[in-house]
């Protein structure tokens, strides 16, 4: 593994870690505490917006979880990849593809997001 998907591999961990505190912790090992995440319906600025708009997505959609789908690809500082949200039973109910900017500690500075798929009513 590189350091970009271990990067976006700890990221998928904070996002699917409902334990608060291992959260929090995921989330400082992972973004900068300026970081900024953007997509059509979300956003979240420094560790305690990034945390509660997960902690939001979870309760909206409890014992779902993101995966990677794919490689990463990236360059410099940035990265793209693509994820998909999964239901319990394993059917992936939203995709997306994420484009990100890497601090230079290795941590995330930025995510924007695009969503390619979303469940009905969202």
């Amino acid at each position: 593994m590189n350091a970009h998907t271990d990067l976006i591999d700890r990221y998928f961990d904070a996002w699917n870690e409902t334990d608060g505190t291992r959260r929090r912790e995921l989330i400082a090992a992972t973004w900068s505490t300026d970081a900024d995440y953007r997509d059509p319906l979300l956003s979240g600025t420094g560790h305690d917006g990034i945390d509660a708009m997960i902690r939001a997505v979870q309760e909206r959609f409890p014992h779902h979880t993101f995966r990677r789908t794919g490689q990463i690809d990236g360059f410099a500082d940035r990265l793209r990849f693509s994820w998909e949200l999964a239901a319990p039973a394993g059917d992936a109910i939203a995709k997306g593809s994420d484009f990100g900017v890497i601090d230079p500690h290795g941590r995330l500075q930025a995510i924007t997001g695009f969503l390619d798929q979303v469940p009905d009513g969202v």
